[in-house]
C-alpha cells in the first residue's frame, strides 16, 4: 500500500471514528456505560481491541464501565472465503484441499483480526483454521496511528489529568501487535499446553506447527464445549442453566468459578508463564468440570519477583497483614538494592551509611503500610465473613487501592505484576457471574491447600535458578555496536531514575522522622 492510500486511509477512519464518538456522545437512548461498549463494537478494528484493554483497567475507569466492557462482541461480518482462501494459499502454498480431507468454507467465527473454519486433516483429526483477514495489518497500523494522534490531541487540553493516555496507548499497540502474529500465538499455547500436562482439567487445544504461519493457526478442534462468555451470557435468560449443565455435562458453575481463579494462580506461580487476557470469549467449559483457554497471543511471563507477591497473596488469605506488609516492603527493598548499587557503581557512596538509613526507614514504612492495610483489608473481611451478603467491596476495587497504595510507599510495580493483578480482576468479575457467592479469598486457600507456601517457594527458587543458567548463555559480548550503545543509554537512565527516586525518599523522611535526619 502506497503512502497517499496510507493517508486516505487514515483521514477516512479517522471520519468514521469520529462519527461514531460524537453518536455515543450525543445518544441518550442508553446508560453512558452501555455508549461506551457500542463505540467500541461500532469502530471495530484495532478500538475493540483498546476496549478490551480498558476492561482490565480497574484503576482508570469505574466498576461499571469496565463490567460493561466485558461483554465488548468483536464478531463482525465474515469476509467472503474466496479473498480468505487466498490468504492460505500465499501462507501455505496450496490450496487447503491439499491438507484437508474436508475443509467447511462457512466460518464457525468471525472475528475482527481473523476468521475460524472447521477442517479435517488426511489423518482424520477435527482442527480449526484460523486465519488473519486480508489487510488488517493495515486497519490496525492505522489504528495505532489513529489511537496516538487521538491521546496526544486529548492531552492537549489536559482533561483527564490522572489517566496517561500515551502510556494507555502504548500497551494496546504492544498487546495487540503480539495478537497479529499467530506464529507468536502458536508457540505460547505449546508452552502453556506443555505446562498443563500434569493439570487433566486445564485444557490447552493442541497446536499443529508443521501448518501454522503468521496468518495461518491450525489447532485441534474443540467439540461438546461452553464457551464461558456464552454461559454467562444466557445465565440471567435461563434460570435451569445451571441444573442442565450439572445433570447433562457434570459441568458445576460454582466449582468452575474456583478452579478458574485457581488455574489462573498455578499458571502465575508455579509456572512463571500465564494466560493474560482470561476475556470470557478465551476461556470455556467442558464436560466433568473441566476448563480450557482459547487465543494465546497475550501471554505473561515472570521471574522471581513473584515469590515477594505469592507472601503477599498468602498473608491476605490468612489475614495476616504484619507478612502481606513485610513482603511489600522486602520487594521495595530489593528494587532500592539494586538502585543502591547501580548508584555505587556510578557515584561515590557510603553504602554502609545508606544501608542503614534505608533499613530504618524500610521498619518505619512497614508499620505504617500495616495500618494502611487494616483500613483497606478490614471490611472486606468482615463482608466476607457473613454468608449470603452482597459484596459492597469487590476484589477489583480491593487490589486496586492495595496497588495505589503501595505505589505512594515507592513500591515499584513490575509490568507482568500488574498484568497479573488485572487477569486476577477480570477473573474474580467472571467467577462472581458463576456464582453470585464466590469469595475470593476462599480460592486462595484453596491453591494454598495444593501447594502450601513452602512448597511453592521451593518450586519458584528452583525454577528461577533454571532460568539464571539460561540467562548466562546470554553474555554481553554477543551484543553489536549499537546494542551496547542502547545498553549504555538505558544505564544512564535508569541512574537518573534511581538518583531521583533514593532522592526523594531518604529527604521525606528526614523532614517526617527526627532519627533519620540525624543519621544523615
Amino acid at each position: 500500500m502506497g503512502y497517499l492510500a496510507e493517508f486516505w486511509l487514515f483521514v477516512s477512519r479517522l471520519a468514521t471514528v469520529t462519527a461514531l464518538l460524537v453518536r455515543a456522545l450525543l445518544s441518550f437512548r442508553d446508560r453512558p456505560a452501555v455508549r461506551f461498549r457500542l463505540f467500541f463494537e461500532r469502530a471495530g478494528g484495532g478500538f475493540i481491541k483498546l476496549g478490551q484493554i480498558l476492561a482490565l483497567r480497574y484503576d482508570l475507569l469505574p466498576p461499571r464501565y469496565t463490567e460493561e466492557l466485558l461483554k465488548l462482541l468483536s464478531r463482525v461480518e465474515p469476509q467472503p472465503f474466496t479473498k480468505m482462501e487466498q490468504v492460505f494459499i500465499e501462507e501455505l502454498g496450496e490450496r487447503p484441499a491439499t491438507f484437508f480431507r474436508k475443509f467447511n468454507s462457512n466460518p464457525i467465527a468471525s472475528a475482527s483480526i481473523s476468521q475460524v473454519y472447521r477442517a479435517t486433516l488426511h489423518s482424520g483429526e477435527e482442527v480449526a483454521v484460523k486465519i488473519k483477514r486480508p489487510g488488517i495489518d493495515y486497519v490496525f497500523a492505522t489504528d495505532f496511528a489513529l489511537a496516538s494522534f487521538l491521546a496526544g490531541f486529548i492531552g492537549l487540553f489536559q482533561v483527564f489529568h490522572s489517566i496517561n493516555l500515551d502510556e494507555l496507548v502504548a500497551e494496546f499497540v504492544i498487546w495487540t501487535k503480539r495478537e497479529l502474529d499467530f506464529k507468536f500465538e502458536a508457540e505460547n499455547a505449546e508452552v502453556l499446553r506443555e505446562h498443563g500436562r500434569r493439570h487433566p482439567n486445564t485444557i490447552i487445544p493442541k497446536t499443529y506447527l508443521e501448518l501454522s504461519t503468521s496468518r495461518v493457526l491450525v489447532t485441534e478442534y474443540m467439540d461438546g464445549i461452553q464457551r464461558l462468555d456464552e454461559v454467562i451470557g444466557k445465565l440471567d435468560r435461563n434460570p435451569n442453566l445451571r441444573s442442565d449443565l450439572l445433570r447433562h455435562y457434570r459441568i458445576d458453575l460454582s466449582q468452575m468459578a474456583y478452579y478458574f481463579i485457581v488455574d489462573g494462580m498455578r499458571q502465575y506461580f508455579i509456572d512463571g508463564f500465564f494466560h493474560a487476557d482470561p476475556h470470557p470469549a478465551n476461556v470455556f467449559l467442558a464436560p466433568d468440570n473441566r476448563l480450557g483457554y482459547f487465543d494465546f497471543g497475550i501471554m505473561g511471563q515472570v521471574d522471581s519477583r513473584r515469590l515477594e507477591l505469592l507472601k503477599i497473596v498468602h498473608g491476605i488469605a490468612n489475614h495476616n497483614l504484619q507478612a502481606v506488609s513485610e513482603a511489600f516492603m522486602a520487594h521495595s527493598k530489593r528494587q532500592m538494592n539494586e538502585e543502591i548499587e547501580l548508584f555505587r557503581r556510578h557515584r561515590k557512596l557510603d553504602h554502609a551509611k545508606y544501608e542503614r538509613i534505608l533499613n530504618r526507614i524500610e521498619e518505619i514504612m512497614t508499620a505504617n503500610f500495616r495500618e494502611e492495610l487494616e483500613y483497606i483489608l478490614a471490611p472486606w473481611y468482615e463482608e466476607l465473613t457473613e454468608e449470603g451478603k452482597e459484596f459492597k467491596s469487590s476484589a477489583a476495587a480491593i487490589f486496586s487501592k492495595l496497588l495505589l497504595k503501595a505505589e505512594s510507599y515507592s513500591v515499584y510495580v513490575p509490568r507482568e505484576m500488574a498484568i497479573f493483578f488485572r487477569s486476577l480482576i477480570i477473573a474474580d468479575m467472571v467467577a462472581l457471574r458463576l456464582d453470585s457467592q464466590f469469595k475470593m479469598i476462599k480460592a486462595f486457600k484453596l491453591f494454598f491447600q495444593t501447594y502450601p507456601l513452602t512448597k511453592a517457594e521451593e518450586i519458584i527458587r528452583e525454577k528461577s535458578h533454571e532460568q539464571e543458567l539460561e540467562d548466562t548463555l546470554d553474555p554481553i559480548s554477543d551484543l553489536d555496536y549499537e546494542q551496547l550503545v542502547e545498553l549504555k543509554a538505558i544505564e544512564r537512565e535508569r541512574l537518573a531514575l534511581a538518583t531521583e527516586r533514593l532522592s526523594e525518599l531518604v529527604l521525606y523522611y528526614a523532614e517526617h522522622y527526627e532519627e533519620i535526619r540525624k543519621m544523615l
